[in-house]
């Protein structure tokens, strides 16, 4: 009997332990929750991504969340860069701007083609003696911004990428096993959460946008299969010939920046002979900004036409426009970039029997300032003319064009506001966000300012959106924010490329210029310091930096290409899902017939007996 009150004791205690257990657990999860509800609605900008994309549909609310994503990103590059610039400050750097003169101080400024900039902004403001030599912290501090900085946006943006990547193939995988476009959309065509006439009225519009893109793709695709093969040929030809003239106006695009940054100073002395004072130095000085600015505004439009004559469906026609942009718009900044990194070396590195761009001495001590200012003057330009202006001035040539076709022709029809171009706008963000991060290795201070710059864009960009264009017209599905990671992945990785040669490689450094020492490496700079472990980190360096360097990049086009390997596994795996499925179905059909026959066959004996019993 004690026995038996001691286990059923015992049982009680368990019971009641298990209890508690899981109300700790619960609460656990409970509070888990909490926090997942908080952070979605503390994440910022997030009132703004619901308003867009429930009026605008999910492909417009997918470029405002890449928007977002490098707003975020652009926070974590400024946490990376705060112990280099807030130690910077509180030591006051008193060998600072020896380089510009014994009365040089942090006010100094630096001329640029736009405007003037603080000299100690550049990255010849960043010197500071210690022991008679350059500070080794210092340039450890400026180091670790650099790598943590290519790191963290590395990472993170093919993490992004990866996690866009697999919600693509679970729609695509879900749509190849069970199409249902119309009734998966229809079938959810109201929200009953909506309470507002504004937000039921903007998800009537998004709801008519997406009904008239799934029609669109499939006329698109009744017509491809309608096609015959001469007409098939006709068409790649067509593509092709489509491809190579956007390839030769992109080609001059680039010949037309390489000229106008090589020329410069031949530019400036036609324009001071042609126009007195300083007007034709200062327009001789923007002449790469001013070419990049016409390339800019004059692909978009052609890229379009071209892309728009092959009949591609909506959805492909906006990821053909997003890499064609890249490669003429992105890419030219890669000619600046290759030409301030020959001036930084200071020795020809193209062939070329003397440097292309040369240091401008009298205005720069040192020639990563003169780099430093070519690339900040680049970013206002660009802030300015392709970010800010643009959607005005479409919204007015739109309506100019409008009110001579009226009067020319006594058109009736009624104005419409340019489209809001997703790819065009999409390519603009990468190729400034390139843009600030190049600036970020030159002038530091650029990471303060960067998140402030990326929230004013993405304001604007829904105030044009809302304001000053009119719906965009693309099909909804994951596969525009693939593409946009998978660009921004590429960029990414040639941005490294870009910190490991600034780094690896020994520089001519002029005296009294930056943190680094003048004919070495930057991080063999910082290995020479006295410091535990050091020395060994040193020798690993030393003996796998290439081996490092090839894994990263082998490492990174893996996870590139990964996407497409799974998607065509997953595509194989269904092919075969789908015959064996057939061939059990056949075979299920088979026994039905063999069933049905045998059926037959007993009622006909049934019958026999029956009627042999009545004889009887």
């Amino acid at each position: 009997m004690g026995f038996d009150m001691d286990m059923a004791g015992f049982d009680g205690g368990s019971a009641i332990g298990s209890v508690e257990v899981k109300a700790r657990r619960n609460w656990t999860v409970r509070c888990m929750a909490c926090a997942k509800r908080t952070w979605r609605r503390a994440r910022p900008l997030s009132r703004d991504l619901r308003f867009i994309t429930s009026r605008y549909g999910t492909a417009c609310g997918s470029l405002f969340l890449f928007q977002r994503f490098l707003l975020l990103l652009s926070v974590l590059v400024l946490f990376a860069h705060l112990p280099l610039l807030v130690l910077h400050v509180m030591n006051g750097n008193p060998g600072r701007l020896d380089a510009y003169g014994a009365g040089a101080d942090a006010f100094t400024l630096c001329p640029t083609p736009l405007f003037p900039v603080p000299c100690s902004f550049f990255y010849g403001g960043f010197y500071t003696l210690r022991a008679g030599e350059r500070d080794p912290w210092l340039a450890l501090r400026y180091l670790g911004a650099m790598l943590a900085s290519a790191g963290l946006m590395l990472y993170l943006t093919l993490l992004r990428w990866m996690q866009w990547d697999a919600n693509l193939q679970s729609e695509m995988l879900e749509e190849d096993m069970r199409p249902r476009r119309w009734s998966k959309l229809v079938f959810q065509a109201w929200d009953f959460r909506l309470v507002s006439a504004e937000d039921k009225q903007n998800w009537g519009q998004s709801f008519a946008t997406r009904l008239r893109a799934i029609m669109a793709e499939e006329e698109q695709a009744r017509a491809n299969a309608q096609r015959t093969r001469c007409q098939r040929y006709l068409l790649l030809l067509q593509r092709g010939f489509g491809l190579v003239l956007n390839l030769a106006f992109i080609a001059c695009a680039w010949v037309a920046v390489y000229l106008s940054t090589v020329n410069r100073r031949d530019i400036s002395n036609t324009l001071s002979s042609v126009v007195s004072g300083p007007v034709g130095e200062q327009v001789a000085g923007l002449a790469p900004n001013l070419v990049i600015s016409a390339v800019g505004a004059a692909l978009p439009k052609a890229t379009k036409t071209l892309t728009s004559m092959e009949s591609w469906a909506p959805a492909t026609r906006a990821r053909q426009n997003l890499w064609r942009l890249y490669l003429g718009k992105v890419l030219n900044l890669v000619v600046i970039i290759g030409l301030n990194v020959e001036l930084l070396a200071g020795s020809p590195l193209y062939g070329n029997d003397s440097v292309l761009v040369e240091h401008d001495s009298l205005r720069y001590a040192c020639a990563e300032d003169q780099a430093a200012a070519e690339f900040t003057s680049l970013v206002a330009t660009e802030l300015l003319v392709g970010m800010l202006i643009k959607p005005v001035s479409d919204l007015v040539s739109a309506w100019l064009t409008h009110k001579l076709l009226k009067c020319a022709f006594k058109s009736t029809e009624k104005f419409q506001k340019p489209e809001f171009e997703i790819a065009d706008s999409a390519v603009q963000e990468i190729y400034f966000q390139c843009l600030l991060w190049v600036t970020q290795l030159l002038v530091p201070p650029m990471a303060v300012i960067t998140p402030l710059l990326l929230l004013l864009n993405f304001k604007w960009s829904k105030f044009a959106l809302v304001r000053l264009t009119s719906r965009p017209f693309v099909s909804e599905t994951s596969a525009l924010s693939v593409t946009l990671l998978q660009i921004l992945g590429f960029s990414c990785i040639v941005y490294a490329g870009l910190v490991y040669t600034l780094v690896s490689r020994p520089l001519p450094h002029s005296p009294s210029c930056g943190p680094f020492k003048s004919g070495v490496a930057p991080w063999q700079m910082v290995t020479d310091m006295e410091l535990p472990g050091v020395a060994v980190v040193t020798r690993i360096l030393t003996a796998f930096a290439t081996v490092i360097l090839a894994s990263i990049l082998v490492i990174s086009v893996v996870a590139l290409l990964k996407s497409a390997v799974g998607l065509r596994a997953h595509r194989a795996a269904i092919d075969q899902l789908q015959a064996v499925l057939a061939r059990n179905v056949d075979a299920l059909q088979q026994e039905l017939a063999r069933l049905e026959r045998q059926g037959e066959l007993m009622k006909k004996r049934l019958e026999w007996h029956e009627k042999q019993k009545a004889t009887v």
